[in-house]
Formats: C-alpha cells, structure tokens, sequence
C-alpha cells in the first residue's frame, strides 16, 4: 500500500477548466432570444385530451348525521329489494 494520499475526487472536479473558461463570454444568437421570449409569454393551449387528463377536485361535506340517514336508507332499501325478488 502508497503511503502517499492521492487527491479527492472532488478536489481534481473543482478545480476551473481553462479551455472552457472561455466559453462564458458567448452571447447567444438574438433570433434564439426572441423565440424564446415570445414562447414563454405566449404559453400554449393544452390540447384536447391535455385538458381531458387534467385533475379537478371533487369536494363533497358530509355530517356523520347524514352518513348515518344514508346507511340506513341503503341498507333499507337493499333489505325492500331482497324481500321482492324473493
């Protein structure tokens, strides 16, 4: 085994790459600018089945009163149904 320590992994990555430090001074086209712009101000319409998939909230407030009424109704009813097939 080397009794010298190699360099971390991460200090051989931090370290600034001079062939692409160059690569910061360049502008972007003016025509890509704009397009970009122009799509993110303009947002497309979902298509249709986009819009069919889209999730709404179904919110339904029941007191345990009523959930009591309407186990008694269906039960009820089930027992009405049961006994005129018969």
């Amino acid at each position: 085994m080397s009794t010298t320590e190699r360099p971390a992994i991460i200090d051989i990555v931090e370290r600034p790459i001079n062939e692409l430090s160059a690569l910061r001074d360049v502008q972007p086209p003016p025509a890509l600018v704009a397009k970009v712009m122009t799509q993110l101000s303009e947002p497309r319409l979902p298509s249709m089945w986009q819009w069919l998939h889209q999730p709404f909230p179904i919110e339904l407030k029941v007191s345990p009163l009523a959930l009591i009424t309407l186990t008694l109704v269906l039960g009820a009813a089930f027992v009405v149904i049961g006994a005129t097939l018969r």
